[in-house]
């Protein structure tokens, strides 16, 4: 059976295809299916460079331009992830999920898979619960322009109010009399951007609930090396000797294979992730003072409410999973200190010595080396847009 056939993958596999990012699907199909999302993205963001351009000497329109800016930028950036470190776009996401699947098979006991496979439903719950967020948003994003129309039922006046369309752009054509036109292709690159958001994000929170899984059950059965009585160190015989040895060079072969799982997601996502962090910090910034600019206006201003949540909510997607790794990857020490190693022999002293001092040293998650991802980089990042907001209040 394909691994990612399994109910725990089958949803993010789905959804790679759909985006023309899964590394085993058809090379037309994919082709195809990554020309209709270049083609959406691009022909977007031109609209959002005209808007800017025609409108450069008035700061109101540019400041309320940028937030949708950033994420269009933020959507290339996690489709072109892949790209980033090497010319082939789809050969890291290929090696992770190999390394993904060679990971299930190196367990023996009914205990590590049961650990493993809580992690995998984690993962999956994580992915739909993510699915359902952005969904729900995009919903409540879509529904907002006919707001007038609403208010035109419940309060009307003499003339209808003017329909505005999801976010401002510039099509080059009369904005009231292509409204639906403009409607139509706006949903549609909203809707395929918010599937490659989703996509990207669900993999990486996947990887990370393998990871964390990993190191986890390694833990376990070094804090659980002794499982019987007889296993103490009195009543060792030559057979047991070597069978607890053999379970310590086990649980150190399976920590390497975690720490180089490890490098290869902080290889992978290491600088997309730091442009991510960057555009979600601009784009906080610019929506909370849109907020602010538009409060009595209440349908723009939910807009922008709804952007910066989602960027919140996308930040805390990126450092939270950070601050896992580096816990679950230093608990292994923990985890082998509360086990009875003093009562194994000495050359388990030894082997055991070497996974402790690895495990001392955590695995990071960082953005191209310069700051590690954690709650608390969520807590500063969080603390530099809010400053950001007060400068450009203060200036505008």
């Amino acid at each position: 059976m394909d691994t990612f056939e399994h109910p725990y993958y089958k949803l993010n596999k789905r959804l790679l295809v759909l985006i023309g990012q899964w590394p085993y699907q058809n090379l037309n199909d994919r082709f195809f299916r990554r020309c209709i999302v270049n083609i959406a993205f691009y022909s977007f963001l031109i609209t959002q460079i005209a808007v800017i351009y025609m409108n450069r000497s008035d700061i109101d329109i540019i400041l309320e331009s940028i937030p949708a800016i950033c994420v269009s930028l933020l959507m290339i950036i996690k489709y072109y992830t892949y790209q980033i470190q090497r010319k082939n776009i789809l050969l890291q996401i290929q090696n992770l999920l190999e390394h993904t699947i060679s990971n299930w098979g190196i367990w023996e006991t009914q205990e590590e898979m049961d650990i493993m496979q809580k992690f995998a439903s984690e993962g999956r719950f994580l992915t739909l619960f993510y699915i359902i967020y952005i969904y729900s948003s995009e919903i409540i994003f879509l529904i907002l322009p006919f707001y007038p129309r609403l208010m035109d039922i419940i309060v009307p006046l003499n003339e209808s109010r003017p329909l505005k369309t999801i976010i401002r752009a510039y099509y080059f054509v009369d904005e009231e009399e292509y409204f639906y036109s403009i409607y139509f292709h706006m949903g549609i690159v909203i809707m395929i951007g918010i599937t490659v958001l989703i996509a990207s994000d669900s993999l990486f929170l996947v990887f990370n609930s393998h990871i964390c899984g990993l190191f986890s059950a390694i833990g376990f059965r070094l804090e659980h090396l002794f499982k019987n009585p007889i296993d103490l160190g009195h009543s060792f015989d030559s057979r047991a000797r070597k069978m607890c040895f053999d379970n310590v060079v086990h649980s150190i072969k399976n920590h390497k294979r975690a720490l180089e799982f490890a490098d290869l997601i902080e290889t992978s996502y290491s600088v997309s992730l730091m442009m991510q962090a960057f555009m979600g910090m601009i784009g906080v910034s610019v929506s909370l003072f849109q907020i602010l600019m538009l409060l009595d206006k209440t349908a723009e201003a939910l807009r922008f409410v709804i952007f910066a949540s989602a960027q919140y909510v996308h930040l805390l997607c990126i450092c939270y999973p950070g601050q896992r790794m580096i816990d679950y990857s230093t608990e292994i020490r923990f985890n082998a200190y509360n086990g009875l190693w003093y009562e194994a022999p000495i050359e388990v002293h030894r082997l055991m010595l070497l996974i402790i001092r690895r495990s001392i040293e955590p695995c990071y998650l960082t953005a191209g080396k310069t700051f590690v991802f954690c709650l608390e980089t969520y807590a500063k990042i969080v603390q530099t847009s809010g400053s950001y907001f007060m400068v450009i209040l203060s200036t505008h």
